[in-house]
């Protein structure tokens, strides 16, 4: 029998979808992935866990994010190769079902949902904390409310409404970083600071690589986001091998944000210990540089920056949900309903609006955000290993460095930096994996379109070997 040659096999795998269901719209410019992964990481977000990641890391915040980017790094190169092999909706649940078997997927995908159900809640607390600080008289479930109802509209219209209104959001969060970057600046040079301080990123007294290994798993909630890029393969008119540098360049806007805001917010706050409370600390923050305006302005647009995260993390892990349910994973007739109309899957943008309100009226933020680093950072690392199985051993393109060593040193790093975070993380992700395992077996078990969809996937295998 002939085997098919490595070009065939990879023209196999790039071949969309095909079907007669309705389709998503190919609306989207590379300007506007980017943008989208701006608005779903959010440029401000080093504000809005200034506190929690400061704390965890005792002071040493800047150290936690250059070591969350050269984690991120790596993994953004992973999902680059990756989206080039399968420019479909599904991100890291459509590699790991492809690249290594269909129930893999299911587990990859499985562990990212925990990721992506819960940035929203992240957001809407984060939004309405600081909501709250700036007008208590309205409680924060209210808030909670008046920020996820326009978002999910907005996102069952369609995603051409989502990304102008994104583009708007980012925008704004942009100059908020420029504002207080300057304010901050001319604060500390006027003052009695240093804007060369070497403490504000190394202080022998307070050092633990440990607590700075926690502090990166919670930066980690920071950068989420570049993954989902890939989430919008079907919506966008260009090739794999721009998007993957639109993830890349995306990262490396976010951390030149990231350090700058956080480098800063350190000098100002001074001790790590001196924070009250860490889910507003930077409000605090702002108070020291003083001037109402500013402080409004950027607060302000830390709440904006809530709304456009939960917007693109809404609009990703609703696609997410379209890849299993139209693979049968997941019942098919709910998660892989497309709306004839707005091209949109509605059920599960509805399903994640529901279920982020209830979350972030229920849930407290250092755990959200655990939850969130644990469900991103296994997800990474399944991205990884189909990297080295579909490029190095499928297809037996044997360039050590791009296809191996980075996709292995992406992978360590997610797992070590897993390993770090809190032992309640760590209990309640593994048991979310636990119900995503006992699941798949009785779906397994009882499903006729889950063996169907099994079967055929074993068969396409095996017909490339063939």
């Amino acid at each position: 029998m002939e085997v098919f040659s490595v070009e065939s096999k990879e023209l196999l795998d790039v071949l969309p979808i095909t079907s007669s269901e309705p389709e998503l719209k190919r609306t989207l410019k590379f300007r506007d992935l980017v943008i989208f992964g701006l608005g779903f990481m959010a440029p401000v977000a080093a504000m809005s866990l200034f506190g929690i990641i400061t704390l965890v890391s005792q002071g040493h915040s800047v150290l936690s994010y250059i070591i969350g980017f050269v984690a991120m790094l790596f993994t953004a190169y992973s999902f680059g190769k990756m989206v080039e092999a399968y420019p479909v909706a599904g991100s890291t649940y459509t590699y790991a079902q492809r690249a290594l078997h269909p129930r893999i997927g299911f587990i990859a995908g499985w562990g990212m949902l925990l990721d992506y159900l819960l940035i929203p809640m992240l957001t809407f607390l984060i939004s309405a904390n600081f909501a709250n600080a700036l007008v208590p008289s309205i409680p924060i479930w209210i808030w909670v409310l008046i920020f996820a109802l326009p978002i999910t509209i907005v996102n069952i219209i369609g995603i051409e409404v989502a990304a102008k209104v994104n583009t708007i959001l980012v925008l704004l969060m942009v100059m908020a970083v420029v504002a207080f970057v300057i304010s901050a600046g001319h604060y500390i040079v006027t003052g009695d600071l240093s804007l060369i301080d070497f403490s504000a990123i190394y202080s022998q007294d307070s050092f633990s690589i440990g607590a700075i290994i926690s502090g990166a798993a919670i930066v980690i909630v920071a950068y989420l986001g570049f993954d989902a890029i890939t989430t919008l393969a079907e919506e966008t008119d260009i090739g794999g091998n721009k998007i993957g540098w639109g993830i890349i360049f995306t990262c490396v806007i976010q951390t030149v944000f990231f350090v700058s805001v956080t480098y800063l917010a350190v000098i100002l706050q001074g001790s790590y210990t001196s924070i009250e409370n860490p889910d507003t600390a930077f409000f605090d923050v702002l108070n020291i540089i003083g001037g109402v305006i500013l402080q409004t302005f950027v607060t302000s647009t830390i709440i904006a920056s809530g709304v456009a995260s939960a917007m693109a993390s809404q609009s990703a892990s609703s696609r997410l949900l379209l890849g299993m349910g139209r693979d049968g994973v997941i019942p098919k007739k709910f998660f892989g309903y497309i709306h004839p109309t707005f091209k949109t899957p509605v059920n599960n943008i509805l399903l994640m609006s529901i279920l982020g309100i209830i979350g972030a009226i229920l849930m407290n933020m250092q755990l959200v955000s655990d939850l969130v680093a644990f469900g991103g950072l296994l997800g990474f690392s399944f991205v990884n290993v189909c990297v080295i199985n579909h490029y190095y051993i499928k297809n037996k393109q044997r360039n050590f460095f791009k296809f191996l060593f980075v996709p292995l040193m992406g992978m360590a790093v997610c797992l070590y930096i897993l390993w770090g975070l809190s032992t309640a993380g760590k209990i309640v992700g593994f048991t979310w994996m636990g119900i995503g395992l006992i699941y798949l077996l009785i779906r397994s078990y009882f499903s006729k379109e889950f063996k169907r969809f099994i079967r055929n996937k074993n068969e396409e295998i095996k017909t490339l070997v063939e």
